[in-house]
């Protein structure tokens, strides 16, 4: 059953804006409101979930009826808290919360508990399988049936109908204008712009200062003299001036769902309703659902790295809490300092309590959202885990030639589309139960995961090709390519490595064509003639794939370096927009002091429309060269929007473009590699590397966890940071050991003397001849040790003691990874320090 009554809304018209605008020209907007009814409870089940739903505050609980387990939407002793004050309370009890700014870039959050819930501003509706509710959220005033302002005989009409006491007070609330009797401080033009009934007769003028509860009196006179709610309606649109507050107000609604053994809850973008004037740039929807307090054990998974452990109650209130926007920093959003690049590359997160837990999969808007957790004793007494997602960006916009004021612009619309939000619900306190519960949902949601036929070790071998550098030709600095592996080298190392036992590498070719590393505009392919010449490139890939290795070359599509007269790369037209109209022009930050480097290129990002028909036009060039295979150095890492407001291209929309083409081109059997590994590509790609095996490092996460290698392993390979390039040399090995990861090496054929004088000192450890023999050593070891796991799934891991960790495959093999710098005695046998162990099944 739905319930709504219609308002008369104090407050400016509400409407949407852009393309999918809800515009009202009418004085008066809808605003929810809700009737109290016998119905208190509204039930929701199906076979596996049953949903309880109050109609009085909107929370609701879930009870798995397998299980018993309940989980509520917010914290069931709010108001015994004893560190929380009335507005944290308040927030306690909400179910939903926003964020909106005004030009001058102040922000404003309200939640749904103090803005619509208490003052009953909203509807609910049950559907087949869930229910909606639609909140009015905002500072809404309420309204009178009187007339705000009438012509003397309308007033008249009412007025003489009344006891003469009721008139007496009347005369108080209300003021008589006469144009031919005005104050001195009236202003005669206005007052007759305002009410043009002047010319003719005397006008009534509900006084500013009235009260509210004398409001309600006059409303009661009124009422009992026949005026009625559409006697105000026509009062209130008769002059053309407004008697409404500026106060914002915000529609938004959400909806709960059982899905199986799954709740889903979505917020329909295209009904959220706001003024333009109050951009809502932020939504944030239960963000207490499941929190523990402080009485309780449990503990939070955030995405951070390959997955991070908050526990319950772990006094970490003073440290920062955790935070991380999903995917990363979009490049088309302006910033000025860069100190750490945190990014989360799988959107999810999760609480275990009660020997039970959920995940939460961020399943549409995943691109727009941050996701945060936090322990209790900050502000409250609760551990909660929540994502929020940002709808509308804005930008300072320089008038200074104009104006000393500040002004921000404003995304002109919200993207298209829906967020949902979908809670897993496990029967298990384990956080590898939920890891497998993520690998369950990923290749039920894309049936092209499915598990790895070879058990080989991954391992992928980049060859580094050439670099750009200065040199001084005829006393003028010039760009120049340095070569550091030629097509000949490139195949002769290739030759060497499979003497020494590579047999199971993946090459991939870097800094291979036009220019080097920080190559070109892809738009042409253009060989580089200090590595060789197309007929030594040619043969070097028959080479490599008669090996039965899968070669790849690496592009970039999303940075546009060196761009000149003779691409087809047009700044004004191809390059993506910040949201201030400027076109997204990056320098690359400083690690020291954090800011721009000036003194390196700067480059644009494309646009989505065209680099994706540069990929188009650049898989097809590549057969012309035998190559079938792309690594793509970009997506799978950024994701950035395109904020031109006459073709805006948001975060969501270009997640879908870029599955969309590359699993395209995989269509014609091109095999894909990415770095980092964002979620949303793993169906489309055949190999990861450069993905974080470890944790970012926030204080307060308590314990690394492999949570997203668990979910990938046998599935996708993938590998962490190059070996040799790795700061800690022992700590890479034992973590790869320790994720189930493959193998990554960088390799250049010169000495790294060469990389002197350049940009390039990143590797400063690629000396192919100085790696060769301990990389061969190395692959030999794991190839005895684990190359019949590569194919398996990890079925369990745990911190057996202090930086003793175990980590176990599906037939029974297990390893031991020992990061102390002395022995340790597992079970009677001694494991080295900074040294593992391989047990497999049939040896316990």
């Amino acid at each position: 059953m739905k319930y709504k009554v219609i308002l008369l809304l104090m407050v400016l018209s509400i409407g949407f804006t852009g393309c999918q605008s809800k515009v009202s020209n009418s004085n008066i907007s809808e605003i929810y409101g809700y009737e109290a009814t016998d119905e208190k409870e509204i039930l929701v089940e199906n076979d596996k979930l049953k949903l309880h739903f109050d109609t009085e505050t909107t929370q609701f609980y879930v009870r798995d009826k397998g299980t018993g387990a309940i989980w509520y939407s917010n914290p069931q002793d709010v108001m015994d808290d004893p560190l929380a004050d009335k507005s944290i309370k308040d927030a306690l009890l909400s179910t939903l919360s926003i964020e909106y700014s005004t030009a001058a870039g102040v922000t404003t959050t309200l939640n749904n508990y103090t803005y619509s819930i208490k003052n009953s501003l909203y509807t609910y509706e049950k559907l087949d399988n869930g229910i909606k509710v639609s909140y009015s959220i905002g500072n809404i005033e309420k309204t009178y049936s009187i007339p705000p302002a009438a012509p003397e005989s309308r007033f008249k009409a009412f007025y003489d109908l009344m006891e003469r006491g009721e008139q007496k007070k009347l005369d108080q609330y209300y003021r008589r204008i006469d144009i031919n009797s005005l104050r001195a401080t009236d202003n005669k033009t206005e007052l007759l712009q305002k009410y043009p009934d002047l010319e003719e007769e005397r006008v009534y003028v509900l006084r500013d200062n009235t009260q509210e509860y004398l409001k309600a009196n006059i409303e009661k006179m009124f009422e009992k003299v026949g005026y009625t709610y559409e006697d105000y309606e026509e009062d209130v649109n008769r002059y053309n001036t407004s008697f409404k507050s500026e106060k914002p107000v915000f529609n938004v609604s959400i909806i709960y769902e059982l899905d199986g053994d799954n709740l889903l809850v979505s917020i329909p973008i295209e009904e959220i309703s706001y003024k333009k004037e109050y951009p809502i740039t932020k939504i944030k929807p239960l963000a207490y659902f499941g929190a523990g307090g402080d009485k309780e054990d449990g503990f939070i998974i955030v995405p951070d790295g390959s997955g991070g452990l908050i526990n319950f109650n772990n006094g970490k209130n003073t440290q920062s809490a955790y935070i991380n926007s999903v995917y990363g920093w979009d490049n088309s959003l302006k910033r000025t300092a860069l100190i750490d690049e945190n990014r989360a590359v799988f959107p999810v997160f999760g609480i275990s309590k009660n020997n039970a837990s959920f995940l939460c999969l961020l399943e549409e808007g995943d691109a727009y959202a941050d996701i945060e957790a936090d322990v209790s004793g900050r502000l409250h007494t609760y551990n909660y885990a929540a994502a929020s997602y940002t709808l509308i960006h804005g930008e300072v916009l320089d008038i200074s030639a104009k104006s000393d004021k500040t002004v921000k612009v404003y995304q002109e619309s919200l993207p298209k589309g829906v967020i949902t939000q979908r809670y897993h619900f496990i029967d298990s306190p384990s956080y590898v139960d939920m890891a497998i519960g993520y690998r369950e949902y990923l290749m039920d949601r894309y049936p092209q995961l499915t598990k790895l036929g070879n058990s080989k070790v991954p391992l992928t071998v980049e060859i580094v090709g050439a670099i750009d550098r200065v040199k001084q030709k005829f006393g003028v600095p010039i760009s120049v390519s340095e070569p550091l592996t030629t097509y000949k080298e490139a195949k002769t190392m290739t030759k060497e490595l499979l003497d020494a036992g590579f047999d199971n590498m993946d090459v991939k070719y870097n800094g291979w064509f036009n220019k080097g590393v920080e190559h070109k505009i892809p738009s042409k392919i253009k060989l580089i003639s200090e590595l060789g010449s197309k007929k030594d490139f040619i043969e070097m890939v028959e080479y490599i794939e008669s090996q039965n290795i899968d070669f790849y070359v690496e592009a970039d599509f999303l940075s546009m370096r060196h761009n000149s007269l003779w691409d087809d790369f047009y700044t004004n037209r191809d390059s993506a927009k910040f949201i201030n109209r400027e076109l997204v022009k990056l320098t690359p930050f400083n690690p020291i002091h954090f800011g721009e480097s000036n003194y390196l290129d700067s480059y644009y990002i494309a646009k989505p429309d065209y680099y994706l028909r540069l990929i188009e036009k650049f898989s097809n060039n590549l057969s012309k060269l035998k190559v079938n295979n792309i690594a793509f150095n970009g997506i799978g890492t950024h994701l950035n929007s395109d904020y031109n407001p006459k073709d805006t291209t948001h975060r969501q929309e270009v997640v879908k473009l870029q599955q969309d083409k590359v699993a395209q081109i995989r269509e014609k059997g091109t095999k894909v590699m990415i770095r980092t590994g964002n979620s949303y590509m793993l169906p489309y790609v055949d190999s990861i590397v450069d993905m974080k095996l470890d944790s970012k490092g926030f204080i307060i996460i308590d314990e690394e966890i492999p949570f997203y290698p668990i979910a990938l392993h046998g599935l996708i390979p993938y590998a962490g940071e190059a070996v040799n390039l790795a700061g800690n040399y022992e700590k890479n090995i034992l973590k790869t050991l320790e994720t189930g990861a493959g193998l990554y090496f960088v390799f250049m054929d010169e000495p790294v003397a060469t990389l002197q004088e350049t940009n390039y000192t990143r590797y400063f450890a690629a000396d192919y001849s100085k790696w060769v023999d301990s990389g061969s050593e190395l692959n030999s070891k794991i190839k005895k040790d684990l190359g019949h796991t590569y194919n398996l799934f990890i079925v369990d891991h745990k911190k057996v003691d202090e930086k003793v960790y175990l980590t176990e495959y599906e037939d029974g093999t297990q390893v031991i990874v020992n990061y102390n710098a002395t022995p340790y005695n597992y079970k009677g046998s001694e494991i080295s320090g900074l040294n593992y162990r391989v047990e497999r099944g049939i040896d316990r």
